[in-house]
């Protein structure tokens, strides 16, 4: 028996089991592991923007989507030829919709993921995709985005004109 906390090895394992087990659904929700400490680079994304980085900690180019100006929701959009596939970190600059992401456009698979609002992903190498987009991490593969209501999805390979 360990003498300074009293509990067993056996007992602490259990303690961390449980604990890890306690954060899984949250972080199945996410589809995102979240960092709580932004970097001071994350301070140029505007309010209602998604905001997203070549580097990780929010560091060279950034691109800044809109959350609610010019795209209708629940559609997925293309990132941008300068963006694809080298997006490394996420600020989900919004108050209350969802952001998606997903590494095909049109998205038609189950590799999609979403970000709550005001949400942060400094290093997108640490996280992965949950389906059968073809590459495990998620850094440097994102093609499409989408915002939604917090309630919903959107359409598998939906695309109005100018998306995807």
């Amino acid at each position: 028996m360990n003498t300074r906390s009293g509990l067993t090895l056996l007992g602490r394992s259990r303690l961390r089991q449980a604990a890890i087990l306690a954060s899984a659904p949250a972080l199945a929700l996410t589809g995102v592991a979240l960092s709580s400490a932004p970097a001071a680079n994350a301070a140029s994304c505007p309010s209602f923007h998604v905001c997203t980085w070549q580097n990780s900690n929010y560091s060279g180019t950034q691109w800044n989507y809109g959350g609610t100006s010019g795209q209708p929701r629940g559609y997925w959009w293309f990132v941008g030829n300068a963006a694809n596939d080298q997006i490394s970190s996420i600020w989900v600059n919004l108050t209350a919709n969802r952001a998606w992401f997903d590494g095909y456009c049109p998205a038609a698979s189950d590799e999609e993921t979403w970000m709550p609002a005001g949400s942060k992903a400094p290093n997108l190498a640490n996280n992965n995709w949950l389906g059968s987009v073809g590459r495990n991490d998620m850094n440097d593969s994102i093609t499409s985005w989408a915002i939604t209501s917090p309630s919903s999805a959107p359409a598998r390979g939906s695309a109005p004109n100018g998306g995807c």
